[in-house]
C-alpha cells in the first residue's frame, strides 16, 4: 500500500536529478512503513520522526509540513495526523517527502553562476565605465541583496525594475524569472503535498466510517488492516485484529480451506456465507465478499464483511410462514364461511329491518324484521326496483307525501350525515313509527343498503319529555307570577302594615313553593340519573323506620299523629334508610293533606306472599281518587286536586316510586272517591339471620 502511494504521489522521473520522494507510516514517533528506495535498495524502517513534526503532533496539530533531516539527507516533508475515531486520540500519523538537495543544487549553481557573471561585468564596468561604477555597484548590490534574502528562505525576494534596457537590466529580469519559476515550483510541490494529505485522509475517513466491515487479509490470511465496524462486529479492537489469522474467527473455513480460498479468490470478487465466532464466544451468521487487489508489489484480499444475522431469522421466518400459509389459509376459509352464516344469522335474526339493493338498484334481500315492521310479503317486493318500492313504502304512511323517497334519504339524513331524521309514519292502530337510514355500498354484489329502525317508543319519550318540561314550566310560572305581581305592587303602591305583612307572607309562602318544586325536580332527576348508586344500600329494621317516621311527623294544627298498627314484628329490609324515610314521609305528607277533613290516618305493616314481602300500607280516610285519578298519580306535576287549595307540586309519588323500585320494591294505590285513599309500599324481607 505505501508502494502504490508513492508511485501515485511521486511517480518515477517527475523529481529533479531522477530523484525518489518518499511515504511513510508510524505509530507514535516509530516509523512502521516506509517505501522502498530504488538506489539505496532498503528501508528505514523502525527509526523515529524527526523532533520538529514530532513536537507538532504531539502539540494536537493536525498536519505539520517543512523542511527535516531524515536519513543522511535534508527533505521537504508533509505530515497528517491518524486519529482514533470514538476517542480522537493520535494514533499514528503518514507523511510524504522529497530530497531537498536538487533544488538546493540548483540555487547554488545558480548564485555561482551569477556570482561569476557578477564579477566579471564589475571588472568590466570598473575598467571600461569608471564614470559609471556607482550606479552600477547599487544595481549590482540589489541583485547581491536579493540573492542573500533568498539564500536566508525568503523566496518572496526579487530585484527591483530599473529603467535602462541594458544588460544589467535583462540579467536581473532573468534572475527574477528564475526565482518567479523556483517559487511557482515550491506552491505546486506544496498544494500537491496538501492535495496527497487530504486524499489520505478521505480515504482513511471513508475506510474507518465504512458500515460493513472490511478486513484487509495478507496473503497468509492475517489480518493486515480493518476497519472499526469490523472490529465491532468480532468485538475485538483494531489492534488485537491486526496480525490475526482469519480462522480465529471464522467458524466454517479452516485455515486450510481458508488459504485455498484465498488461492482462487479473483480479482472481480466473489460473495460467500459463512459464520464468525465473536471474542466472547457468541457467533452470528456472516456474509463476506472477497477479491484481490495489488499494491505496489504486494498482493492483499480485501473482504467486506456484513452481520446477516437478522436476514437469516427472517428467512427462517417466512420459512415457517410458507409452511402454515396453507393451513391459515384453509383456516382463513372457514372462519370466513362462518362469519357469512353469522352475517345471514344476523341480518335475519336483527330486529331492526334491512333491505339490500343489487347493483342494477333491485331489491335483492329483505330480513325478518323489515317485514315485521312493516307487515309486508317478502314475495311481493323481491326484484321491485327502487321507483316501484319507494311507492310500496309511501302507500304504508300515514301521510304519503311526507316520505321524500330515496333520492330525499341521499340528500338528507338517511345517508348518515347530520340533520334531521327521516321518519315514516306509519298507518293503522298503533301508529308505529319507523327511522330510516340509506347506506351506499362498494360491494360488487351489493350497491346500497336500508336501515329501517322502530324508534315509536323513542318517539314516545320524546313527547313525554316535551310535555314534562311544558308542566314544569307551568307549574314555576305560576309561583313566579305571583312573586313577580306581588314584589310590583310593593315596589310601586303604599300600604298599611298590616297589607304589607300579608303581601310579604304570600310572596315567601310562593317562593318556598318554587324552591320545593325546583328542589324535588333535582331529587327526582339526580335518582333517574345515578340509579341508586348513590344509595347507601344496608339492613335496617323497617319497624323502626316507620315508627321514627311517625313519632317525628308534626301534623297539621287539630290533627291526630298517626296510627301505629302491626308494626311491632321486627322485619328487616336492604334500603338506604335516610330513602326509605323521604319516601314514607311523602305519602304520610298526603295522607293529611287529602283528608282536610279530619280522620285517622294509619300505617300498618303487614307480611306479603309467605313473609317474603312486607306491605307498608299508609291509609287515610279523605277525599279519595276515581280509577282514572289513581292510575295518574305517579305522572309527574299530576295532581288529582283541580281546585288549587290543597298545596303540593305533584312531584312527591313520583319521587315515592322511583325510590322504591330501586329499592327492588312495588308501590300501589287504592282509592275511592269520599272514601279514602290507601298506599301500599311492597319491600322485599331480608332474613333476621343476615341482619
Amino acid at each position: 500500500m505505501i508502494e502504490h502511494m508513492r508511485e501515485l504521489v511521486y511517480p518515477v522521473g517527475t523529481l529533479p536529478d531522477n530523484t525518489e520522494g518518499l511515504v511513510l507510516l508510524t505509530v507514535d514517533d516509530t516509523i512502521i512503513s516506509l517505501s522502498r528506495q530504488r538506489r539505496e535498495g532498503g528501508r528505514f524502517t523502525g527509526g523515529h520522526l524527526t523532533v520538529e513534526p514530532t513536537l507538532e503532533l504531539a502539540k494536537g496539530e493536525k498536519q505539520w509540513m517543512g523542511r527535516t533531516r531524515f536519513g543522511d539527507a535534508t527533505y521537504m516533508m508533509g505530515i497528517d495526523a491518524i486519529r482514533d475515531i470514538h476517542e480522537g486520540e493520535i494514533l499514528g500519523a503518514v507523511g510524504v517527502a522529497f530530497p531537498y538537495a536538487p533544488y538546493e543544487r540548483a540555487i547554488r549553481l545558480l548564485l555561482i553562476a551569477v556570482g561569476g557573471v557578477l564579477a566579471v561585468t564589475m571588472l568590466v564596468v570598473s575598467v571600461s565605465y569608471l564614470a559609471a561604477g556607482r550606479e552600477i555597484t547599487g544595481r549590482l548590490q540589489a541583485i547581491g541583496q536579493a540573492m542573500s534574502r533568498v539564500r536566508q528562505g525568503d523566496r518572496s525576494a526579487r530585484v527591483a525594475g530599473g529603467h535602462r534596457r541594458d544588460e544589467l537590466e535583462k540579467l536581473a529580469r532573468h534572475f527574477n524569472g528564475l526565482l518567479d519559476t523556483i517559487a511557482q515550483q515550491d506552491a505546486s510541490q506544496k498544494v500537491a503535498q496538501k492535495t496527497i494529505a487530504d486524499e489520505a485522509s478521505r480515504r482513511r475517513a471513508l475506510f474507518e466510517h465504512e458500515r460493513d466491515g472490511v478486513v484487509i487479509l495478507n496473503e497468509d490470511g492475517s489480518v493486515f488492516e480493518a476497519n472499526p465496524s469490523a472490529a465491532r462486529m468480532l468485538g475485538y479492537s483494531t489492534d488485537e485484529l491486526r496480525g490475526m489469522h482469519a480462522s480465529a474467527w471464522d467458524v466454517k473455513f479452516s485455515a486450510a480451506e481458508i488459504a485455498d480460498n484465498i488461492r482462487t479468490t479473483r480479482n472481480e470478487g466473489e460473495l460467500l456465507e459463512t459464520v464468525h465466532r465473536r471474542k466472547d464466544g457468541t457467533t452470528y451468521a456472516a456474509e463476506i465478499t472477497t477479491s484481490k487487489v495489488r499494491w505496489g508489489d504486494r498482493t492483499f484480499i480485501l473482504t467486506s464483511q456484513r452481520d446477516i444475522s437478522e436476514r437469516k431469522a427472517v428467512e427462517a421466518e417466512l420459512g415457517r410462514y410458507r409452511i402454515n400459509l396453507e393451513q391459515l389459509v384453509e383456516q382463513r376459509t372457514r372462519e370466513l364461511n362462518d362469519r357469512t352464516a353469522q352475517l345471514d344469522t344476523i341480518f335475519a335474526l336483527s330486529p331492526d329491518g334491512m333491505v339490500s339493493f343489487d347493483r342494477q338498484g333491485h331489491v335483492a334481500s329483505v330480513n325478518q324484521a323489515f317485514l315485521h315492521l312493516t307487515k309486508l310479503d317478502s314475495g311481493k317486493i323481491q326484484g321491485l326496483d327502487e321507483q316501484a318500492f319507494e311507492e310500496v313504502l309511501r302507500a304504508l304512511c300515514r301521510e304519503p307525501l311526507s316520505f321524500s323517497g330515496f333520492e330525499g334519504l341521499r340528500r338528507g339524513g338517511g345517508s348518515g350525515s347530520e340533520g334531521p331524521r327521516p321518519l315514516l309514519e306509519m298507518a293503522g292502530p298503533g301508529g308505529r313509527v319507523l327511522e330510516l337510514r340509506l347506506k351506499s355500498s362498494e360491494s360488487a354484489f351489493v350497491s346500497q343498503v336500508l336501515y329501517i329502525r322502530d324508534i315509536t317508543h323513542e318517539t314516545e319519550v320524546d313527547r313525554m319529555k316535551s310535555e314534562f318540561l311544558t308542566t314544569a314550566a307551568h307549574e314555576l310560572r305560576t309561583p313566579m307570577a305571583s312573586i313577580y305581581g306581588f314584589s310590583e305592587l310593593l315596589l310601586m303602591r303604599k300600604f298599611s302594615d298590616e297589607k304589607r305583612q300579608e303581601l310579604l307572607e304570600t310572596i315567601a309562602r310562593q317562593a318556598t313553593r318554587m324552591s320545593t318544586i325546583i328542589n324535588e325536580l333535582l331529587d327526582l332527576a339526580r335518582i333517574e340519573a345515578r340509579q341508586g348508586q348513590d344509595f347507601a344500600m344496608e339492613t335496617v329494621p323497617l319497624q323502626d323506620i316507620v315508627r321514627l317516621v311517625a313519632d317525628d311527623y308534626s301534623p297539621p294544627t287539630g290533627r291526630a299523629q298517626p296510627v301505629l298498627s302491626d308494626c311491632e314484628v321486627p322485619v328487616y329490609v336492604k334500603a338506604d334508610r335516610g330513602k326509605l324515610q323521604q319516601a314514607i314521609l311523602n305519602v304520610l305528607s298526603n295522607a293529611y293533606k287529602y283528608s282536610p277533613d279530619g280522620g285517622d290516618v294509619v300505617i300498618e305493616c303487614q307480611p306479603q306472599d309467605d313473609g317474603r314481602y312486607v306491605a307498608i300500607t299508609i291509609r287515610d280516610q279523605g277525599m279519595g281518587m276515581s280509577q282514572e285519578q289513581a292510575q295518574r298519580v305517579f305522572e309527574r306535576f299530576y295532581r288529582a286536586d283541580a281546585s288549587g287549595h290543597i298545596p303540593g307540586t305533584g312531584l312527591g309519588m313520583s319521587i315515592v316510586k322511583e325510590i322504591i323500585e330501586i329499592m327492588g320494591g312495588k308501590v300501589s294505590v287504592n282509592s275511592e272517591p269520599a272514601v279514602g285513599t290507601a298506599v301500599t309500599i311492597l319491600l322485599p324481607v331480608v332474613a333476621v339471620a343476615e341482619a
